[in-house]
């Protein structure tokens, strides 16, 4: 090889040392993945626990809205400006219970995804679907689940007797009834959502909003390992739970 080429081989590979390395690329952790089959119902009320569903990311943060007074353990889970079933089977303990919602994040999307009432710490380590009188969870199909209506865009959780108080109130006040349960939810309103703790002499009745608005939503009991009911949860269907 003559001088020539080995000067311009040197030059070559002294050039390339000299010459800056690109960057290496750091990809970005994907969210966490759903780590079970199901909805995640203590996961979501964890204030910026993330989820990918179905190649969607959501997270979540935890609102409190108060407490709401279960006054015969008889509880009803429904639209309540529209109209109500009877209570779900079995009961609920009495007493004044902490109602929080697991706020979800989309994007710049915000909604109610979650409504539930506390009724013991723990971990929820398994649910049922709450039914009502007449509903067998035998019946269903895959993918089919019992759930209540909503009409009005709002859902709604109260005792038996909380019911029954609000709808005589109602019929005893008139228009001017509605016209006051609206102003007081849109005190607590927030883009895409509201609620208001309506008392009764029987209890309170909670009104919030209902995901993206109308349609038909299932209800929960949680329980922990012992069996102890931990909360009773309405989905709203916003994220689609694998």
């Amino acid at each position: 090889m003559s001088w020539r080429r080995l000067a311009a081989s040197a030059l070559l590979a002294g050039l390339a040392a000299c010459s800056p390395r690109p960057a290496p690329v750091v990809k970005e952790a994907p969210p966490p993945v759903v780590p079970r089959a199901g909805p995640v119902f203590d996961e979501a009320f964890a204030d910026g626990f993330e989820a990918t569903v179905g190649g969607t990311r959501y997270r979540f943060r935890a609102q409190a809205a108060g407490d709401i007074v279960l006054t015969s353990g008889r509880l009803v889970a429904c639209d309540v400006i529209v109209s109500c079933g009877g209570p779900f089977t079995g009961s609920v303990p009495v007493g004044a219970f902490p109602l929080r919602f697991a706020i979800a994040t989309r994007g710049g999307d915000e909604r109610i995804a979650l409504a539930r009432i506390d009724f013991a710490p723990g971990a929820i380590a398994r649910w049922e679907l709450a039914v009502i009188e007449g509903q067998d969870v035998a019946t269903l199909k895959k993918g089919e689940f019992f759930g209540y209506g909503v009409d009005s865009g709002t859902g709604a959780f109260m005792d038996a007797d909380a019911l029954r108080a609000f709808e005589a109130e109602r019929d005893r006040v008139g228009e001017a009834f509605d016209t006051r349960l609206f102003a007081e939810m849109d005190k607590t309103y927030r883009h895409t959502r509201s609620w208001h703790l309506h008392p009764t002499p029987k209890g309170t009745v909670a009104l919030f909003s209902s995901g993206y608005g109308d349609g038909t939503y299932a209800t929960y009991k949680a329980y922990d390992t012992n069996g102890t009911l931990v909360a009773v949860i309405t989905d709203f269907g916003i994220v689609p739970w694998e």
